[in-house]
């Protein structure tokens, strides 16, 4: 990964055999939950489009975690070459109280001139087609003007959030002449064919004082979307119907679903993972899979209440586990720190549990291979935080979900499934509360037996259906849009 010390791309001899193809640059922040399916995004341009395609992501830390070393063997493993740009040095780093998205945009912004380096290199062996960042990649727009290629974005997350953050500068401009901050608003925002947005479902960057740094940060990346020649957003029109519709007087940008991207390949460290044989010992539909995504973490407290949950709900379950915070619930955006993960490091759990649910219950400590878990025939229902990535993944398996959101967008999503598309319900609406576990246990009851769970199983199983020729016409869509990129190469 990376090509070595000097960061050339790692499959310089896939470029050899077609020299002169159209290439693809694409530039991710450092997350994980970005780097997912920006490296499905990347493989289709390659195996289906005729592009050659070169992925650089950003980090913010060193080394990068387990889980994007497996992905970037896997994305390499495809044809894409890969360039891992390096972290801020210690004299650049920020201090360790900013926010996940300065960070993550200080990660990209020091890395523009590396990107600009690597996109001359490959500009003077092969015609450069189109340079695709994510949302905080909008500083790396002066390298795709002085190539004279188009500038587009890929936005990984729904188009809500997404119509949420083009039409902010209406709706910031709106809450100025009203005089007051929008987490005080008592009516939800309407946004075209998206479900109501209440102020206590917004992400917590859209709570800050509207004169602070975070927010103003928040105003000026939605400005630079829209001044994107083109969006892809990693949805479908069955999913989110409204895409690409705007209110009255905001211009939107040309917008393109392309979803659902997801990994659907397992990764080396999947594929004999000890999950997969307990898994083929259970029941058809017997399994609730409990995953808070990457990064994900309750507090010390709810997290011996959920699992007190799991076992009074007398289902069979497995639970990717991570050591809680003391005092919050929070979400890493960079990667998964490694935890103790053996049962002497579990003293956050309740006394005996452990033993209570030896062959009941699996505990995965730290990490656990979603794609192949969702996709298993045991797997009844999918407890998550409502990361768009695992979101995307149970609708494309066809798996119901109790939605638990944390942070960023997921309070979003996790409304989108239960109230829109109705394959999910909601465990942690409104204002962070604590959940105790009988609520926990009857939610769990509700979404694997009987005339709800049915209705339930009824909807994620149409909506898997059209998740699966929604992919066949992103697949237009794409082939749409690399058209035009060819165009502009001759």
């Amino acid at each position: 990964m990376g090509g070595g010390r000097g960061g050339a791309p790692a499959t310089a001899s896939a470029r050899a055999r077609r020299p002169h193809q159209p290439r693809v640059l694409l530039l991710c922040s450092p997350c994980l939950g970005h780097l997912i399916p920006f490296a499905e995004l990347a493989r289709r341009l390659v195996a289906d489009h005729g592009l050659a395609a070169t992925l650089l992501f950003a980090s913010a830390r060193s080394p990068p975690s387990e889980q994007y070393l497996a992905v970037a063997a896997s994305v390499l493993a495809e044809g894409v070459d890969l360039v891992a740009l390096p972290a801020p040095a210690p004299a650049d780093a920020l201090p360790g109280d900013a926010s996940v998205r300065k960070r993550a945009a200080h990660a990209v912004a020091r890395s523009v001139p590396r990107v600009r380096d690597v996109a001359r290199s490959l500009a003077a062996t092969a015609p450069l087609a189109a340079l695709v960042v994510d949302m905080i990649g909008a500083p790396a727009r002066a390298v795709a003007e002085e190539l004279g290629v188009p500038f587009y974005m890929f936005f990984t997350s729904p188009w809500m959030l997404l119509s949420l953050f083009l039409h902010l500068p209406s709706l910031d401009a709106d809450a100025a002449r009203a005089g007051g901050e929008h987490r005080d608003a008592t009516e939800p925002i309407r946004l075209p064919g998206c479900v109501p947005i209440h102020a206590h479902d917004l992400p917590s960057s859209m709570l800050a004082d509207r004169s602070s740094a975070t927010y103003a940060g928040l105003l000026a990346m939605a400005r630079d979307a829209a001044r994107a020649d083109g969006v892809l957003v990693n949805t479908f029109r069955e999913l989110e119907p409204a895409i690409g519709d705007g209110a009255d007087g905001v211009k939107l940008p040309p917008v393109h679903a392309v979803g659902p991207l997801i990994w659907t390949r397992p990764v080396a460290m999947e594929r004999d993972h000890e999950c997969l044989s307990w898994l083929n010992q259970q029941p058809r539909g017997s399994v609730v899979y409990v995953s808070f995504g990457s990064g994900g973490t309750l507090t010390w407290q709810q997290t011996a209440e959920l699992a007190l949950g799991l076992e009074l709900s007398q289902h069979r379950f497995i639970w990717a586990i991570k050591r809680p915070d003391q005092d919050t619930s929070s979400g890493a955006f960079f990667g998964t720190a490694n935890s103790r993960g053996e049962e002497e490091g579990m003293d956050f759990l309740p006394e005996g549990f452990i033993e209570r649910t030896r062959g009941v219950g699996l505990l995965v400590p730290s990490w656990a291979p979603q794609t192949s878990i969702l996709g298993h025939a045991s797997i009844g229902c999918f407890l998550t935080h409502c990361g768009w990535n695992s979101t995307l993944e149970s609708v494309s398996n066809g798996v119901p979900m109790i939605a638990w959101p944390l942070y960023a967008e997921q309070k979003m999503n996790a409304a989108m499934m239960e109230v829109q598309a109705k394959v999910a319900i909601r465990i942690n609406v409104g204002n962070e509360r604590f959940i105790m576990n009988e609520e926990i246990a009857n939610t769990i009851k509700r979404v694997m037996k009987g005339e709800e769970a049915e209705m339930l199983k009824m909807r994620i199983g149409e909506l898997n259906d059209k998740a699966v020729y929604a992919l066949s016409r992103g697949c237009s869509i794409l082939a749409q849009v690399t058209h035009v990129w060819k165009s502009t190469v001759g």
